[in-house]
């Protein structure tokens, strides 16, 4: 009979080291979030919704400075910028937004003190004085309204004080990086206080010309932010706020690649960029940026006898003038030039009655006028080379040809939005609460404007699009949640959500690329619970779900059928159509734990399965082009040369920004240094898998993504003053972060090597 093993396995060794790091005695619990995600104030742990909820001390922690960085600590949330430093787009359970251009919006609702952002141009901003940051996920049409099909982002500032505070934050990083926080709150008379929150960062560029010694991405961005609060008697109180922000950074650089393996010669690797994140080729283009920001809101509470009133009216107006190398090498392919002016003004009333007897409602109404006005080009000076107007072939020698090509987007679009709901939560006993919602919507959007090619004006003529288009919508949820007991909430719902019809709004080279798109819309269906656990010191959520997805808005590209007679050479434009179905379903889980005084342990898993389940044919897309001998299925691929690199796109196509697997963890220890030294030591990892920018389009596929992120924390014991030493991508990954189809071949977005810096913080 053979003994036993003297060297105990990995089961009992991980089993007895839970059992060692926890004890009821030292186990810490784990501090409550108060969110606002159903309107009125409730712990996040007691909502039947699919929530992360971030408290500002946590950002801090966590490293995260823009709303890109969420993604690394949110499971089913995908974050990228889709231009060189700015744009943000947001996805979730694989809903979210293909296209940049300024006139549309994401799936995704993106609120920042709970005023609705219009334009992914409103997002480019820096975190900073931050209460808590709430993600939710799943369809948010009843509370939240149109383009929630995926879910929807609060970001809330921290608000004026009753008591005196003011803190400076200053980091100095890697690149000549330096950045300054200063914040100072408090009360300026009887009933009324005040706060002003600043913040400024500079730095040089991080990426650097191989052939001219330029240097690109360096950062010059600053945003002054005031609020206002006072007291309507004991029963009411008023919060105004405004803000201004400006950046004035250059652009980063993405990189081309592959143009020589298109275009079948060697010589034209010359147009290809280096793989190195940090060394790029935009020749003599005077890349830059020049954006600034600002607005007003105002917000009401009452508490009447049998209600409360809410009343939040803002204004806010944004300017970008933008230069940018779009397509990640020296030619003149396809530079970008934006320049827009987009201003919005919303006003929402809601009332708030609770009866006392396990029935409270919400009920409101919201008002909003968009406005956006875009010229918006892209230069393609490289097609009328010297090489091209005499012999018809494309020459690597003529990459400097500039100035010459411009296809020009030049459009107003106008939106007025409607809408009323209602929310009602019913106690059906002691444990179990029925959620019920409606919503109507109405939508009406004009847009007038033109297409020009400033080359083959004579040839191709202007394309002008003058149009208006209303819709409206009915959209609702019906949940159950079942407190099982006092630590186990388990929840299932059925919600519905829509996002509005866009003009396409790009810059073209087919006319018949300007069009408009109907509306999408989604119905959802999930089950989840929240446990939790061990004296309150370990926290688990989980969430099944499964999304039908209608008429989703679709970035596509297709063969273009005015310059393919003109040039003899098939030539592409990208639009947005619908695709009729499509469908979402997959599971995510996150665990927040704190196994004994000090330590934090936390982990996030997201799996997705999210593809095309009905392909437009011809009819869907009749509104792009109407030749059938061009517009087939066919043709309807994700590259630029169909024939070389493209594939149609088919029932089974992966959706975009939809990856099958993403998870990120934390580990953070703090004890005691001495009798008035805390030290905190903190590490994460994110792990995103494989994704499309684009459907259909193998150029688009990017990832995955990863990143290992390391704080250590001095304090006083008394939280006076602070100094972290961090850094983030410390393996010096050079993930591909956003890719698409670009000139005669790939364009792609690398992720910034390893940064480190040092940030002091000091409360007086």
């Amino acid at each position: 009979m053979s003994q036993p093993s003297a060297v105990p396995s990995l089961k009992t060794l991980l089993s007895l080291g839970i059992v060692l790091a926890y004890s009821p005695s030292q186990a810490a619990v784990i501090e409550e979030v108060v969110v606002t995600a159903q309107k009125r104030s409730q712990s996040v742990n007691d909502i039947g919704v699919s929530a992360s909820a971030f408290a500002g001390d946590s950002l801090q922690d966590y490293g995260v400075d823009s709303p890109v960085d969420l993604g690394n600590h949110t499971p089913g949330l995908i974050t990228v910028n889709a231009t060189s430093g700015g744009t943000p787009i947001f996805a979730i359970r694989g809903i979210g937004l293909d296209d940049f251009s300024a006139n549309n919006s994401s799936g995704v609702g993106v609120y920042t003190d709970e005023v609705f952002a219009s334009s992914p141009a409103y997002l480019g901003g820096r975190l900073f004085d931050i209460e808590r940051v709430e993600v939710l996920k799943g369809p948010q049409g009843t509370l939240y309204g149109k383009n929630t099909t995926g879910g929807a982002i609060n970001f809330i500032s921290n608000k004026p004080t009753d008591e005196f505070e003011a803190y400076s934050e200053l980091t100095i990083a890697r690149h000549n990086t330096r950045e300054l926080t200063a914040v100072v709150s408090g009360p300026l008379s009887e009933g009324l206080r005040g706060r002003l929150a600043l913040n400024g960062v500079r730095g040089d560029g991080w990426q650097t010309d191989v052939n001219t010694g330029r240097e690109f991405g360096d950062q010059d961005r600053a945003v002054l932010r005031g609020l206002l609060g006072f007291d309507l008697g004991s029963d009411g109180e008023v919060l105004l706020k405004a803000y201004y922000s400006e950046d004035k950074s250059t652009p980063a650089s993405p990189h081309a690649e592959g143009v020589d393996g298109v275009l079948g010669d060697p010589s034209f690797a010359v147009l290809n960029a280096p793989r190195d994140p940090s060394r790029v080729t935009v020749g003599d283009l005077a890349v830059f940026r020049d954006e600034s920001g600002q607005g007003l809101s105002l917000k009401v509470n009452y508490a009447f006898e049998l209600f409360d009133l809410v009343s939040i009216t803002a204004w806010d107006s944004y300017e970008r003038r933008v230069l940018d190398n779009y397509d990640g090498g020296a030619h003149s392919a396809t530079d970008l030039g934006q320049d827009n002016d987009l201003e919005q003004w919303s006003q929402e009333l809601r009332l708030l009655g609770d009866s006392g007897e396990g029935f409270n409602w919400i009920a409101g109404v919201n008002v909003s006028r968009e406005e956006v006005d875009v010229r918006d080009f892209f230069d393609d000076s490289i097609l009328l080379s010297d090489s091209v107007a005499i012999e018809g072939v494309l020459n690597p020698s003529d990459i400097n040809n500039r100035g010459d090509d411009l296809f020009i987007a030049d459009y107003i679009q106008e939106t007025d939005s409607y809408g009323m709901y209602l929310h009602t939560e019913t106690d059906l006993s002691d444990d179990v609460k029925l959620i019920a919602g409606l919503r109507y919507s109405y939508d009406d959007r004009r847009f007038n404007g033109a297409a020009d090619n400033l080359s083959f004006g004579e040839l191709i003529p202007v394309t002008t699009l003058n149009q208006s288009h209303d819709e409206e919508a009915v959209t609702g949820k019906v949940g159950i949640d079942w407190f099982v007991h006092e630590d186990l909430l388990l929840f299932s719902n059925v919600a519905s959500s829509y996002k509005s019809g866009i003009f396409y709004g790009g810059a073209v080279v087919d006319s018949s690329a300007w069009s408009y798109i109907g509306p999408e819309s989604v119905l959802s269906y999930e089950l989840g619970f929240k446990w939790t656990g061990f004296d309150g010191s370990m926290q688990l959520n989980g969430a099944l779900f499964r999304m039908d997805y209608s008429d989703r808005q679709s970035l596509l590209t297709f063969v273009s059928d005015d310059f393919s007679n003109l040039l003899g050479v098939a030539v592409v434009d990208t639009t947005l159509a619908n695709v009729p179905e499509s469908r979402t379903q997959g599971f995510e889980m996150d665990l927040n734990w704190l196994p004994m005084d000090g330590l934090t342990v936390q982990l996030g898993l997201s799996y997705l399965d999210a593809e095309v389940t009905e392909a437009p044919t011809l009819n869907d897309l009749r509104g792009i082009n109407p030749d059938p001998a061009v517009n087939d299925a066919a043709t309807l691929a994700g590259s630029g040369f169909v024939d070389a690199l493209g594939a149609p796109l088919n029932a089974g196509s992966d959706l975009s920004q939809a990856p099958q697997w993403s998870y990120n963890g934390l580990l953070a220890y703090e004890f005691e240094l001495s009798e008035t030294l805390l030290m905190r030591w903190q590490s994460s990892y994110s792990w995103v898998d494989e994704q499309y920018a684009q459907l259909a389009d193998s150029n688009a596929q990017y990832g995955p993504i990863r990143a290992l992120n390391v704080r250590v924390t001095v304090e006083q014991s008394d939280g006076q003053w602070q100094l972290s030493v961090w850094g983030r991508n410390l393996e010096d990954k050079a993930s591909e972060t956003y890719a698409f189809t670009g000139f005669a071949g790939r364009t792609v977005y690398r992720q910034q090597g390893a940064t480190y810096g040092l940030t002091l913080r000091y409360n007086f």
